[in-house]
């Protein structure tokens, strides 16, 4: 007898979305989550589709849709499901108390520590900038040491982007930390998560913000995912903030990931971390169990149905190695241009994806591995995340966006 009904390789976003929804479906779920992955670092956005294939910002990601290649992961996963994905995880952040705003029909252009805009679909309310763009007027929030956020840049871009075109004036806090480092995004949400901390946030501003304005700042509102930190200093000062996307690690991807963890571990979901997939156990066509290593052991977990999201190539899902790529548990086929120097632009920012960030698994519309003729390889093991074939997130903007629909669509599929 099968101890789990679905295992889970891999704790990113699109493993944590895919656990979430078994589990709700009353799967009996079990993720081996090799570590906390890029999500804990990155912006905690939700970008569905920035940019199409030319480049050229997408002013709806839904209507987007209609303009990526044939082998996007949006084609297999399909409209119906994408837009169940969003209801499900919107619905999760309520009922979790962080909740996110946005929708497929309107693209969201949220400010950067650059002062440009960077277009999402879901953010967290944290993000909101509605009353920003009917400001008149805004501050911009620094902290001293703090690296990687600079007032003055933000404001000087900032009031030339459009809708975002009123004037600012820069404030900074001095959070008074200990010297003979740089202070990071994490060292500011730490001093603002305790009591102390917020009391000297707000002495320093009362006597300079004025009453119902806004004011930009750092992603610094506190650690958890909770909005108990943004609250507390908005009444205190009356006014409202807004958190801008920063350079990783941002603290909104922190808060991202332990929202999904508390989740998914509330549903009963049992999540194993440091654990190493090695191989899967596979008889005729069917993954009867997956190994973890570790310094004591091997050990195995045997499901009826497996899901692998274990990330592209950064994260170890996909492994470059000369002339080819290889995916290490399964050893599924990897499509890949034979010749090295064919897998990348030779200019980083060019208007052009990336052809090694295209690399990845094909699948069917269930999510299930196929080879070059579109024959099912695995009928019980599904893949979601990065490690799917025919996208470059980075340039299209869509990480988050795949990550959540194919574990969406793989978790209904098992």
């Amino acid at each position: 007898m099968k101890e789990n009904d679905v295992i889970v390789i891999g704790g990113g976003f699109s493993g944590l979305m895919a656990a979430a929804v078994a589990a709700k479906r009353g799967k009996k779920v079990t993720v081996l989550s090799l570590g906390a992955g890029t999500l804990s670092i990155a912006s905690g956005n939700v970008d569905v589709l920035g940019y199409d294939k030319n480049g050229k910002p997408v002013a709806n990601p839904k209507a987007g849709l209609s303009s990526v290649a044939a082998d996007h992961p949006y084609n297999k996963i399909g409209q119906k499901s994408l837009e169940e994905a969003v209801q499900f995880f919107l619905e999760l952040t309520k009922e979790e108390g962080y909740a996110y705003k946005g929708s497929l029909d309107q693209q969201q252009w949220i400010p950067t520590a650059a002062g440009t805009l960077k277009p999402t679909c879901l953010v967290p309310m944290t993000m909101d900038t509605s009353a920003l763009k009917n400001a008149s007027k805004a501050y911009i929030i620094g902290f001293e040491s703090l690296k990687d956020f600079y007032p003055h840049l933000v404001a000087k871009n900032l009031r030339n982007m459009p809708g975002y075109d009123q004037e600012y004036e820069m404030l900074m806090v001095d959070p008074k930390l200990p010297a003979g480092r740089d202070v990071t995004n994490l060292d500011i949400a730490r001093w603002l998560d305790s009591a102390e901390g917020r009391k000297a946030f707000v002495a320093q501003l009362r006597a300079t913000i004025k009453p119902g304005s806004v004011a930009v700042i750092a992603p610094v509102l506190g650690t958890a995912p909770s909005h108990a930190v943004r609250d507390e200093l908005e009444q205190a000062l009356n006014c409202k903030f807004v958190e801008s996307v920063v350079v990783p690690p941002g603290i909104t991807g922190h808060r991202l990931r332990i929202m999904m963890l508390n989740h998914v571990k509330k549903l009963g979901v049992k999540v194993v971390e440091h654990a190493v997939v090695t191989r899967g156990i596979v008889e005729n066509g069917q993954c009867t169990a997956v190994v973890t290593e570790a310094i004591d052991r091997e050990r195995t977990y045997q499901a009826k149905s497996f899901i692998l999201a274990s990330g592209g190539f950064y994260g170890g899902g996909l492994v470059a190695e000369p002339g080819q790529a290889i995916e290490p548990v399964f050893n599924l086929p990897i499509a890949a241009p034979t010749t090295q120097e064919d897998w990348s632009n030779f200019q980083m920012f060019s208007n052009e994806a990336q052809p090694f960030e295209k690399i990845g698994i094909a699948v069917d519309e269930t999510m299930r591995p196929v080879d070059a003729d579109g024959k099912v390889l695995l009928n019980n093991v599904f893949i979601a995340g990065r490690n799917l074939c025919g996208y470059d997130f980075c340039f299209e903007k869509s990480g988050n966006g795949v990550a959540m629909a194919s574990g969406y669509k793989a978790a209904m599929s098992v």
